[in-house]
C-alpha cells in the first residue's frame, strides 16, 4: 500500500504529463520555461485541487501532519516541472520562521493567508553579501511602538506578490550575534512609498519563478511584528534553515525520476549499429547506475526527513547530509546521462517536449538553494567533532529505519531542533550498519569500506580542521557519505543496497559488477512499464 494516499491521488487528479495541453504537462513546462513565464495555470490546478492545504499544519486548519507527505507531494509535482514545485511549495518554506515560532496571532493569519491561495517570502540575503547574514545593511531601528526599516533585500522567490514576507533584519542599537531580529511583514499593510519592488532576476534554472528584491523605505512595522525575540533573528534564521535544507533538496528526486525516466524513453528508441541504444552494454550499466543513485538519494532524503521529525537535536547533521548529497546525485547523475544521449539531449522539440534539458538545468538550482554545496560542507566539517562525544545511543535512531513511522504532528515534533548537534545516534549505529550488511545483504566488501570510512572520519573528528579550508571541506563530504552510507544500510532489505554503498563510498570508483548492473537494469526496466514515479515507496 502507498503510505501518502493524498501524494497518489494528487498524481492521478493531474493525470498524464505527455498530454499534448493543459497544466502541469510537459508540453506546458516547457512552453512556460522558453518564455520565462510564472505558471498561472499549473499553480491553478493545483490550488484548486487544494494544494495549499497541505503546506499548513493541521493545528492551525490545514491538513500538513507529516513532513514525509508533504516531500511525496513536492516529488509529484517537481517530476511534472520543477518550477511548479518551487513555486508551490514555497508558502510552506518561507513560513518555517513562523511555524516554529510565531504568536498564535501571527500563525493564524499566516495560514489564513497561505489556506487562501496568497504567496508568501523569505527575505534573507542581499547584494554582495552572500551567505554572510551578520553583515546585511538592513536596518530595523527602534521607535515607539515598533520599527523603521530602511534597506534591501536581493534574490527572494514571489516577493513581488507576496503578502508577508519573513525578513530578516539588523537592530543598529545591538551588536553581534544579537543584532539580527526576524520580522512578519504584512505587505498590505505597510505605508504607501514604504517600499519598491525591484526588477525581476533572470536565471538559467527555474526560469518562471519571480525572483526579485524589495527595498524599504522607512517604512514602519509594529513590534507585534516580531518573530520570537527581538536579538534572536540569527538562531531562528539556521533553525529554519535546517527545516528547509532537509525539505528542498527532496524535490530534485522529482526531476531526478523524470530525467532518467525520459533517458530510457530515448535510448530505447534509439537505434545505432542495426541495434537499440538500449540494448548496448555500456548504455544498460550507466542507466542502471543512474536509478542506483535516484534510490539511494530517495532513501537518503526520507531518513533525513525522519530525522528531523524524530530526532530534531541531529537535524543540523542530517539536514546538511540530505543539502549536499541528494541534489549533488541528482545533478551530476542526470548531467552524466546527457553525455549517454548525445546531442539530442539539446534538442527542443520531439521527444518529451525537450524536458530533459530543463530538467539539467533545474537540478543546478537545488544545491545553491538556502547554502552552496561549500557552505553546507563547512557546516558538516565543524559538526565532525560530535562523533567524539561519549553518549550516542544508536538505539534511539532505530524508528528511522523502519517500515512504518509515525512521527508527531508537524511542528510540535520540532520543539528540541536546535543549530547544532551534540551527539550522532546515526553514526554511531555504524558496526550494525555493517552487520546489517553482512548479514543482510550478503556483501563483507561493502561492510569493509563502510568500517573504514568510519575510522577515517574518526579520525578527522580528533584533527584540529579549520572547516572553510579545502581539507575541511573534503572533511565534510567524508561526513556525508559516511552518515548517508549508515542510512542506507539500516534501511534494508533490499538487493542494490550493498551497491548503493560502495558507490557513496567510492564515488568515481571502478564501475559495477556486470551482473549487478544487469540486475539493476532489468529491474528498472520492469518499473519503466508503467508511468508511475520510480519510487521505493511506491509499490513496483
Amino acid at each position: 500500500m502507498n503510505r501518502f494516499p493524498a501524494a497518489e491521488e494528487l498524481d492521478l487528479a493531474l493525470g498524464d504529463p505527455h498530454r499534448p495541453a493543459g497544466p502541469l504537462t510537459f508540453g506546458a513546462a516547457m512552453a512556460g520555461d522558453h518564455a520565462e513565464r510564472w505558471p498561472h495555470g499549473s499553480l491553478d490546478r493545483l490550488r484548486a485541487w487544494g494544494y495549499p492545504a497541505h503546506l499548513v499544519p493541521a493545528s492551525l486548519g490545514g491538513r500538513l501532519t507529516s513532513l514525509e507527505e508533504l516531500l511525496a507531494l513536492g516529488r509529484v509535482v517537481a517530476r511534472r516541472d520543477p518550477t511548479v514545485a518551487v513555486i508551490a511549495n514555497s508558502p510552506w518554506a518561507s513560513g518555517t520562521p513562523v511555524w516554529l515560532a510565531g504568536t498564535p496571532a501571527q500563525q493564524r493569519d499566516y495560514a489564513d493567508a497561505v489556506l487562501r491561495g496568497q504567496w508568501m517570502s523569505l527575505a534573507l540575503t542581499e547584494f554582495d553579501k552572500g551567505a554572510d547574514l551578520l553583515s546585511g545593511d538592513l536596518t530595523a531601528r527602534r521607535v515607539s511602538g515598533g520599527y523603521v526599516l530602511d534597506g534591501a533585500k536581493w534574490m527572494i522567490n514571489n516577493v513581488r506578490l507576496a503578502r508577508f514576507v519573513c525578513l530578516l533584519v539588523r537592530e543598529p542599537s545591538l551588536a553581534g550575534l544579537r543584532s539580527l531580529t526576524l520580522l512578519l511583514v504584512d505587505m498590505e499593510r505597510l505605508p504607501a512609498g514604504g517600499y519598491e519592488l525591484l526588477p525581476r532576476i533572470h536565471t538559467h534554472g527555474i526560469r518562471g519563478a519571480d525572483i526579485a528584491g524589495v527595498r524599504f523605505l522607512d517604512a514602519f512595522v509594529p513590534s507585534s511584528a516580531v518573530l520570537g525575540r527581538p536579538g534572536r533573528g540569527l538562531d531562528l534564521t539556521i533553525r529554519s534553515l535546517i527545516t528547509i535544507r532537509t525539505m528542498v533538496p527532496g524535490l530534485s528526486l522529482g526531476a531526478f525520476d523524470t530525467g532518467l525516466r525520459c533517458a530510457f524513453d530515448v535510448l530505447r528508441h534509439r537505434h545505432v549499429r542495426q541495434g537499440r541504444a538500449i540494448d548496448l552494454p555500456y548504455v544498460r550499466e550507466e542507466l542502471a547506475a543512474a536509478d542506483l543513485d535516484l534510490r539511494v538519494a530517495e532513501t537518503l532524503a526520507t531518513c533525513c526527513v525522519r530525522i528531523l521529525q524524530h530526532l530534531p537535536a541531529l537535524a543540523p547533521v542530517a539536514s546538511a547530509v540530505a543539502k549536499y548529497l541528494v541534489p549533488h546525485l541528482a545533478e551530476q547523475r542526470l548531467r552524466r546521462l546527457a553525455g549517454v544521449l548525445g546531442a539530442r539531449y539539446l534538442l527542443r522539440q520531439d521527444h518529451w517536449y525537450g524536458v530533459y534539458d530543463k530538467l539539467v538545468r533545474d537540478t543546478r538550482l537545488f544545491s545553491l538553494f538556502d547554502g552552496s554545496e561549500p557552505v553546507v560542507l563547512s557546516s558538516l566539517a565543524a559538526q565532525v567533532s560530535c562523533l567524539t562525544e561519549p553518549g550516542a545511543d544508536p538505539r534511539a535512531a532505530d524508528e528511522v529505519f523502519q517500515p512504518a513511522f509515525a512521527p508527531q504532528p508537524y511542528p510540535a515534533g520540532l520543539a528540541a531542533l536546535g543549530t547544532a548537534s551534540d551527539l550522532d545516534p546515526v553514526t554511531a549505529g555504524l558496526d550494525g550498519a555493517c552487520a546489517d550488511l553482512e548479514r543482510g545483504a550478503g556483501s563483507a566488501r561493502a561492510a569493509a569500506l563502510l568500517r573504514q570510512a568510519g575510522r577515517d572520519l574518526l579520525a578527522d573528528a580528533r584533527r584540529d580542521v579549520d572547516p572553510r579550508s579545502e581539507d575541511g571541506l573534503q572533511v565534510g563530504e567524508r561526513y556525508a557519505r559516511t552518515f548517508a552510507a549508515v542510512c542506507l544500510a539500516r534501511s534494508g532489505p533490499g538487493h542494490w543496497l550493498a551497491a548503493g554503498v560502495e558507490s557513496l563510498l567510492r564515488p568515481g570508483g571502478a564501475r559495477m559488477p556486470r551482473e549487478t548492473a544487469e540486475s539493476l537494469f532489468l529491474d528498472l526496466a520492469m518499473r519503466y512499464a508503467g508511468r508511475s514515479a520510480l519510487s521505493l515507496s511506491r509499490p513496483a
